[in-house]
């Protein structure tokens, strides 16, 4: 079971299914249905299928959280009419955007603006393919999961300034150019705190780093990285307080003006995707992913799938906290957004760099334990 990932139990049912489907053909069909190539594209074919139920699933399940929260907050009960608590009503609002209409500006550049949207969502779902959730059921064993699932976080600038673009809208192409300035300016913060845990844990591997986590969870001795790294996050996905791209008292709604029906959706989806992804990256990264303190009772982590419930708990409670800071801190001008993102975060985060290599030197804390030596 230790070797058990997600593309294996895909692999394992494709083999099985066909198998027993050959079985009451003659050849050289059953040659066919078990031929090596065959059961590899449908084994990557469900396992895709696992992960966008997986990933879409979760993300309307966020979006009811967050509303939930923000009623809460706001002394109200959130979305309550439709379904159980409200449950169903993301998917009858996703249910009238289907039906709507996409109209396309008749000076639209066409390629650009239906790619734009759907590119930007297709590279956030990839990233559910490259993040592990569990020891038992990651989505594969990739060794450079952390580095590639940053590289590919980082495509959205492209994107939405292709669809701000093509739209032929000076408010959209305005609001393109301020959500990639947004993101390029938090981006360079953002990865030097992931600096950070790279080197206290001596790898990109995002597995490994989980495990470097088991004495002690990387929050406490980089408090300070995992402060940059929120506030990066925070801009990267553009919630409040750095929604200037989207400001609609500014700029109508930002560089997605011109979208409507599900290319709209598509947009929104792709945030909350983002979202969803963002608070993953910080359970793995600072809260130590899928496992808990040692000194808690072996019955908390020894029932079925429990490094995923523990897993989505804390995820759930990362995203509650991006939902408290929604409602509790007002927008920011562009001119503080970009002051504090150059000035203010860069030097933290090149201190949170340095505190780093200060612990790894040091080895070993009086509070923390021991500190693993780089690579170890």
């Amino acid at each position: 079971m230790s070797n058990l990932t997600l593309f294996s139990v895909s692999d394992l049912l494709v083999t099985v299914l066909l198998t027993a489907i050959a079985s009451i053909f003659p050849e050289p069909i059953r040659g066919w249905l078990t031929n090596p190539d065959l059961l590899l594209g449908l084994a990557c074919l469900v396992f895709g299928a696992l992960l966008l139920a997986a990933s879409m699933l979760n993300t309307i399940l966020l979006i009811w959280w967050e509303r939930k929260l923000l009623g809460r907050f706001m002394d109200r009960r959130g979305a309550m009419h439709v379904g159980f608590a409200g449950l169903l009503q993301n998917f009858a609002d996703g249910f009238k955007l289907f039906k709507k209409d996409t109209v396309q500006p008749r000076e639209a550049d066409a390629l650009g603006f239906y790619a734009g949207p759907t590119i930007y969502m297709v590279t956030s779902l990839v990233l559910f393919g490259i993040l592990p959730i569990s020891s038992g059921w990651n989505s594969g064993a990739l060794p450079l999961t952390l580095l590639l699932a940053l590289a590919v976080f980082s495509f959205a600038p492209l994107f939405i300034f292709v669809s701000a673009w093509s739209s032929n809208n000076k408010y959209s192409l305005m609001g393109g150019m301020r959500s990639a300035a947004q993101m390029i300016a938090y981006e360079v913060p953002l990865l030097l705190a992931v600096v950070a845990v790279v080197i206290v844990a001596g790898s990109f591997d995002l597995t490994t780093i989980v495990y470097e986590q088991q004495n002690y969870w990387f929050w406490g001795p980089l408090f300070l990285a995992l402060l940059v790294f929120v506030a990066g996050m925070l801009a990267e996905m553009e919630r409040i307080p750095f929604d200037l791209p989207e400001a609609e008292a500014e700029l109508v709604e930002g560089w997605n003006t011109e979208y409507g029906g599900m290319l709209f959706a598509f947009f929104m989806l792709a945030d909350y995707l983002r979202a969803l992804v963002g608070s993953i990256l910080v359970v793995l990264l600072f809260l130590g992913g899928w496992t808990l303190p040692t000194w808690v009772p072996a019955a908390f982590t020894s029932f079925p799938l429990a490094g995923i419930f523990w897993f989505m708990v804390k995820t759930y409670l990362v995203f509650g906290l991006f939902v408290w800071i929604r409602a509790s801190l007002p927008r920011v001008r562009t001119d503080q957004l970009l002051r504090v993102g150059w000035n203010r975060m860069i030097p933290l985060s090149l201190l949170s760099v340095f505190l780093a290599a200060v612990l790894v030197t040091a080895k070993c804390l009086p509070v923390f334990g021991c500190v693993p030596s780089p690579g170890g």
